[in-house]
């Protein structure tokens, strides 16, 4: 009874908390503040105030290159931009199907996510150039190569129109391993969002693990990048371990 009174609890302030962001950045808008301004003050005080009170806590290994730089991770849930954008400033790509999602999809307009639909020849295109044009203004970015979420105990093949697109833009790419400490993390399968959100928040606590990685230039960036994330995943599986977390 506690873990769904606690659940609920954290999906009202979710809601509310994120809504009253929205409110916010209209008003910094109305203030003079240009989108990019005032999207970053509400991004920092939501990622300041709303983690670690829906129970997330983060293991860090590691920081973050310096910007201009893309940073590629595999991909377990669509809470993993939370985490990572917690210790790196970015934007984030993510597939569109996230727009029409409510709440977070309005929210990531706002921060300026590229959107990309990858069963799409054109939409794909565009995003590379999107994401090269950012590179070459001096914005990171944060993509998930493999384009698709998966259990977290290794990699599905990474994309690399964002490692060709870092290339033409001459910036390092930075690979990030993460996984959590509870199988509930993953987002895989047949889950929604709310099912999904309700089965995972209801914990007391669960931890995200990140290592950043070394940055990586030159040739064959997307297998390196792989490749690498993949041992470190591998070695950490079994010393931090699966354990599930605390209900």
């Amino acid at each position: 009874m506690m873990a769904w009174l606690r659940v609920f609890g954290r999906f009202l302030l979710f809601v509310t908390y994120t809504l009253w962001c929205f409110l916010r950045y209209f008003g910094l808008r109305l203030a003079g503040y240009d989108k990019a301004r005032a999207a970053n003050v509400i991004k920092e005080a939501w990622l300041r105030f709303l983690p670690h009170r829906l129970g997330l806590r983060i293991h860090v290994e590691g920081s973050a290159q310096p910007s201009p730089c893309l940073y590629v991770a595999n991909h377990i849930a669509y809470v993993d931009p939370i985490p990572l954008l917690m210790h790196l400033d970015a934007r984030v790509v993510a597939k569109a199907e996230v727009r029409r999602w409510p709440i977070i999809g309005f929210a990531a307009g706002i921060i300026r996510t590229i959107f990309v639909r990858r069963d799409e020849k054109n939409s794909r295109h565009a995003a590379a150039e999107a994401i090269q044009h950012a590179l070459e203004s001096g914005i990171s970015i944060l993509v998930f190569p493999e384009g698709t979420t998966s259990e977290g105990n290794g990699t599905l093949p990474f994309r690399p129109r964002s490692f060709e697109a870092a290339g033409k833009a001459g910036v390092p790419v930075q690979p990030i391993a993460m996984w959590y400490d509870t199988p509930l993390a993953a987002y895989v399968g047949n889950d929604t969002f709310l099912p999904h959100f309700f089965r995972l928040f209801r914990l007391k606590q669960f931890t995200c693990f990140l290592v950043f990685g070394p940055a990586l230039t030159g040739p064959d960036t997307t297998e390196r990048a792989q490749s690498w994330i993949d041992s470190i995943l591998k070695l950490n599986h079994h010393a931090h371990g699966r354990s599930t977390a605390t209900t």
